[in-house]
């Protein structure tokens, strides 16, 4: 079949990848609609007799360009230069008649379908150029889902409501009726909300979107990366053969409901990000600024509720949370009002007034007293907040970068490493909510508190000592120190923690921990 302007529809050389996007010719039928009081005009003619071939049947060679015949000329072999006789042609027809739809003609149902294998679905605006004409994305998008996407027969449209070329049809008065005060009917309802929910470029809800920010490609409708992008991992390499017995089968079909269980999950993540609007990340800043210091640690501690909320209720809770904040506050500044001895809120009022001057007075003298220590102390202090807070301690006194010894320290004191005035402090390890915390004593919680050793790995290596003891394996220190996907101290503290309970035994008596000393 070819298209309005005389070519093939799609079958080049190089196939659709490879060919070139395709101007659409106006039809007749569309330039009267553009331009009504225009004169009808031919568009097609006969290259050897000058006919009006555009409502007709014509011949199209395939290798000489806008070559066209009638088919009476056609018939009797004519051979226009360059044209001959021989040449590969089409046979064009007329198809600018409705198909389905009476604002859709079946050439244009052609460049549409076309459209969509060049570019895929969600480029509208790819398609509704390649369409030409006064069809913008919405419509291709509405008349494509309409007919073929939602009919009964899909993909395949429903060719119960083929109307034909000879087809004329208006639509009652009542339904344009029905149409212009706004009614709807169940049917379309239902699929304003199918389109509503299929994701397309100009959606409000992808307004503001920074993709280089959230890694969400509106015209692909997917993340990168996308949520548990492993998913896919357990099913890569599966297949069904028929040597597959029986609990083969039932396994490979329940990985198959997990993995769909997985992707639900994904769905219901993408779904609740693009319906809250949270891809608008300046707006999500701007709102964020507004709130209070106090308003963000509520938001950020029940920011988990929000996907089993919905997002009036989400806002309404957060705005019950502020306002107990804001009440609880407002009760403890009463409180010190009283005991203060404040007996009315004017008193409580000049209470804080005279508080806020006192701090000033004596930050004021304590900067006064060291004038030229203030600005470095000040600095100096924050420095220290935030090196205290990555596990970093000041240097001791005769470390590089530090305080030369004072008179009498030992050589411990004055011994630093090289970290540039600052060692590193390990940080102590929270084992309260930790797996396998409720299976150690307590020195077994200390050592894995200061050492920070998980207790699963502190389990770990105590079973496989225990069990070398038990075989009669000479466990010696210096072999569990690099037996172990651990630091060799925490690895050698477990040792002696186990040695010292008696729970495994030392084939050397002890003689390498006497001989690590004097090596020390």
């Amino acid at each position: 079949m070819g298209g309005p302007g005389g070519g093939p529809s799609g079958f080049g050389a190089g196939g659709f990848h490879q060919q070139p996007k395709r101007r659409r010719c106006p039809t007749e039928n569309a330039m009267t609609k553009v331009n009504p009081s225009e004169p009808k005009r031919a568009l097609f003619h006969c290259n050897y007799c000058q006919k009006d071939i555009s409502n007709v049947v014509r011949i199209k060679c395939a290798e000489c360009a806008e070559m066209d015949l009638c088919a009476e000329c056609f018939s009797v072999g004519v051979e226009p230069h360059p044209h001959k006789a021989c040449h590969p042609y089409h046979v064009i027809d007329n198809i600018s008649f409705p198909l389905f739809t009476m604002d859709w003609g079946a050439d244009e149902e052609v460049l549409l379908l076309e459209a969509i294998e060049i570019y895929g679905l969600g480029n509208w605006t790819e398609v509704a150029e390649h369409v030409g004409g006064a069809k913008s994305k919405m419509q291709c998008h509405d008349h494509y889902f309409e007919t073929y996407v939602n009919s009964p027969t899909t993909p395949l449209p429903d060719m119960k409501r083929l109307l034909g070329k000879d087809y004329v049809k208006e639509e009652p008065k009542d339904a344009e009726e029905g149409k212009k005060r706004g009614k709807t009917d169940p049917e379309d309802a239902e699929r304003e909300r199918t389109l509503a929910s299929f994701s397309r470029p100009g959606d409000e809800r992808h307004w503001g979107n920074a993709q280089d920010l959230t890694g969400y490609n509106v015209k692909r409708d997917e993340f990168d990366p996308e949520y548990d992008v492993e998913a896919e991992l357990p099913l890569a390499e599966m297949e069904f053969r028929d040597t597959d017995t029986e609990l083969d089968r039932k396994l490979k079909l329940r990985m198959i409901e997990i993995y769909n269980r997985r992707l639900e999950e994904r769905r219901k993540r993408k779904q609740f990000i693009i319906d809250r609007g949270l891809l608008n990340v300046k707006r999500q800043q701007a709102l964020e600024r507004k709130r209070t210091p106090q308003e963000r640690d509520i938001h950020a501690a029940v920011r988990v509720f929000a996907r089993f909320l919905e997002p009036n209720e989400y806002e309404i809770m957060l705005e019950g949370l502020a306002a107990e904040s804001r009440i609880r506050n407002r009760i403890a500044e009463l409180k010190e009002y009283r005991r203060a001895g404040c007996r009315t809120i004017r008193e409580g009022e000049q209470y804080d007034s005279d508080k806020r001057a006192r701090i000033a007075e004596h930050a004021r003298i304590r900067a006064a007293e060291t004038p030229a220590k203030g600005a470095a102390a000040a600095a100096a202090a924050r420095a220290n907040k935030y090196l205290s807070r990555d596990g970093f301690v000041a240097a001791p006194p005769g470390a590089p970068g530090g305080e030369p010894p004072k008179p009498g320290a030992g050589a411990g004191a004055s011994s630093g490493g090289g970290g540039g005035g600052r060692r590193k402090a390990p940080l102590p390890l929270d084992l309260a909510k930790l797996p396998g915390v409720e299976l150690l004593s307590k020195r077994e919680q200390d050592l894995c508190t200061h050492n920070r050793l998980l207790p699963v790995q502190y389990l770990a290596m105590k079973e496989a000592m225990m069990r070398a003891s038990a075989d009669g394996e000479p466990l010696r220190r210096a072999d569990v120190r690099y037996k172990f996907a651990v630091e060799p101290v925490k690895a050698t503290r477990t040792y002696e923690l186990l040695l010292s309970n008696g729970w495994i035994t030392d084939p050397n008596g002890g003689k390498d921990a006497e001989k690590e000393q004097d090596d020390e």
